[in-house]
């Protein structure tokens, strides 16, 4: 049995089709994977793992098997000793390219210990006990939310836009934003006012919110001169939600941030975000726990979400690579997984699993990965990805194209 799992695998994953994913000519996935994409088919996330909903399968003695069976039956040779006590006999994590063409929901995601309550108390929307930190690395570019923007850009955002501030109200400004100075930790308690406050409104005074919400619209529909980014994307949420959806003045509370190819965010318990535009890869750990904030038509949680939510302004930073290493590295920040880049390698590269589960993404170029001797080997390409069962131990990657490839393994 372990030599018949003593070799590289490659994956057949699944594509999820959300709405908001990239179609026809822009469709980022189709190219990847070299396949012509359907006409007006939006191709969303392309799932590499062993996700109950949607597992990836691997070719057996001539037979297609899902991961997560075989991971179930197996998890030692897969998984390894060490990853197979710790997570109970689950791959810890779900890899993803990511393609999105408009705004997905605005969300934060538990802790650990919060997602073992929820999931004990809501199980039907909390689905799972575990948290869900979350990487984004960017293939070309990437525009998100992510965290609040500072207590002074908020406060210029409502003067600019009187019909947030009328819904407000002058009271409520005033206490929000008084004229003495503040220190930093007092800003951020004001930003927690600001958001607890707002979302009370909007619970309380839905069709007011509704009405300064469709002014706002109404107003930026008319301006002649060019919209910002903010304002275009307040429109057409508009257009595509209700307009009693919270995440349509959220717009103008969170903090934008833009990547450059190879640029990453790390995304951890509480802090609000949203992928707006752009082509990523995703990794994260394996959970389904979602607390969505706005810009959804989803279950929106809202006790549970400004509990948790972290208010602190500018809590992520741009996490920039350095290409000067053979491998780069992009930040451990949690126990799941930890993920890295070869870039356009040329020369053969000898790798060890430390009997630990792998899994590797061709993002361009073409090869081999052998094992044990040079006669076993197999062929691998642009767009294919692989799992490496822990039992491998060592294997190679021989290039014949330069290779620029994603390596996901267990710290």
């Amino acid at each position: 049995m372990i030599n018949l799992f003593k070799r590289p695998f490659l994956l057949h994953n699944s594509i999820q089709h959300y709405s908001w994913g990239s179609r026809n000519q822009d469709a980022y996935i189709p190219k990847l994977l070299e396949i012509v994409p359907e006409p007006d088919t939006p191709y969303a996330e392309l799932w590499m793992g062993a996700h109950t909903s949607a597992p990836s399968k691997i070719e057996v003695e001539g037979e297609i098997l899902p991961l997560n069976e075989l991971i179930h039956r197996f998890p030692e040779l897969f998984l390894g000793p060490a990853v197979a006590s710790r997570f109970k006999n689950t791959l810890p994590f779900l890899f993803k390219v990511l393609s999105a063409a408009e705004a997905l929901s605005i969300q934060t995601h538990p802790s650990k210990g919060q997602a073992l309550l929820l999931h004990k108390t809501n199980p039907v929307h909390y689905p799972d006990d575990n948290h869900k930190p979350e990487i984004a690395i960017a293939l070309d570019s990437l525009t998100a939310f992510v965290g609040f923007s500072s207590y002074s850009s908020i406060r210029k955002n409502i003067d600019k836009y009187p019909e947030i501030a009328r819904f407000f109200g002058l009271e409520a400004l005033a206490d929000l934003f008084p004229t003495t100075k503040l220190t930093r930790t007092r800003q951020y308690e004001k930003i927690r006012e600001l958001y607890l406050t707002f979302i009370h409104l909007t619970q309380t005074k839905t069709e007011l919110y509704k009405y300064y919400v469709s002014e706002l619209a109404k107003r930026l529909a008319q301006k002649i001169h060019r919209i910002s980014f903010r304002e275009r994307l307040f429109l057409e949420s508009f257009e595509k939600y209700n307009s009693n959806d919270a995440g349509l003045f959220s717009i103008f509370f969170l903090r934008i941030v833009k990547l450059k190819s190879g640029e990453a965010i790390c995304m951890n318990t509480g802090l609000p975000h949203a992928y707006l535009k752009g082509n990523i890869i995703e990794c994260m750990a394996n959970s389904d726990n979602v607390v969505r904030a706005g810009l959804t038509p989803k279950y929106q949680d809202i006790p549970t979400l400004i509990t948790i939510l972290d208010y602190s302004p500018n809590s992520v930073k741009i996490v920039k690579p350095d290409y000067s290493q053979q491998e780069i590295q992009y930040p451990v920040f949690t126990p799941e997984f930890k993920i890295s880049r070869m870039n356009r390698i040329t020369g053969y590269r000898e790798l060890s699993t430390k009997n630990k589960i792998e899994m590797l993404l061709v993002l361009e170029g073409n090869g081999a990965i052998e094992w044990d001797s040079p006669t076993k080997k197999i062929p691998i390409k642009t767009g294919q990805s692989f799992i490496i069962p822990a039992v491998l131990g060592k294997y190679k990657i021989r290039p014949e194209i330069p290779l620029t490839l994603f390596r996901v393994q267990v710290p």
